[in-house]
């Protein structure tokens, strides 16, 4: 697969990956994609390459890798482990929900706009399915701008697309957490909830179901052949 990716983002992500191992801090590490990442978002032609690949049927980007959201693809997984670099397609007027990250992440639009909501936690995070935000700002970013989150509540956001026109992001993030999920919040009900990844979800329903079939007592039917 790695043969696959275009030597534009190989390059870079190389790059990237040995400036990244000196550096320790969540925050620092954003710092510097943030320094870094304006470069590769301005450059149209490398991302018209990659969607016309994807239309054509192309093996790169792989849509069959598993990710968190249904507008995502997975460019680029560091073999170090340090980051992997994802893009992201969304519709006229399209936004996640409000959640967290299990790493520090930069993100900035390759076309269009993308807009970033950003959200303080105001409870102690002691009372189970609860959580009060507060929205602490909005970002409009262009192609060459970037926002950063950071892991946990340091980084609750929504990300969007507030125009009419569908629009291309990427997103850049660090080593996670072993967490499985993520956090989703309803700002209107103060409830926080997981957002499992589809293949942990559909792994974790079907293990609920079996176990469920295996109580379920097997029941004979006996028919006489009358009226057969």
């Amino acid at each position: 697969m790695l043969s696959e990716v275009p030597v534009g983002i190989t390059s870079i992500c190389s790059k990237w990956s040995d400036d990244l191992s000196g550096i320790m801090e969540d925050s620092a590490c954003a710092d510097y994609v943030r320094s870094e990442l304006p470069d590769l978002l301005r450059n149209k032609g490398l991302f018209a390459q990659i969607l016309g690949n994807l239309l054509e049927g192309g093996a790169y980007p792989d849509l069959r890798r598993s990710t968190m959201f249904d507008n995502e693809l997975i460019l680029f997984t560091d073999p170090s482990g340090h980051f992997s670099l994802r893009l992201f397609l969304w519709g006229s007027g399209e936004y996640t929900v409000v959640h967290d990250h299990n790493s520090w992440g930069v993100i900035g639009p390759v076309s269009g706009v993308l807009e970033v909501i950003n959200y303080r936690r105001e409870d102690d995070g002691s009372q189970e399915g609860y959580a009060r935000l507060e929205e602490t700002g909005r970002l409009r970013c262009l192609p060459g701008d970037t926002a950063y989150t950071l892991p946990l509540n340091k980084g609750i956001h929504k990300i969007g697309n507030p125009t009419q026109d569908t629009m291309a992001s990427l997103a850049m993030y660090g080593k996670p957490l072993p967490r499985s999920y993520i956090n989703g919040f309803d700002i209107e009900s103060n409830h926080v909830y997981k957002i499992l990844p589809p293949k942990v979800k559909k792994k974790q329903l079907a293990e609920q179901a079996l176990s469920g079939l295996r109580q379920v007592p097997v029941i004979r039917h006996c028919f006489s052949g009358e009226g057969v």
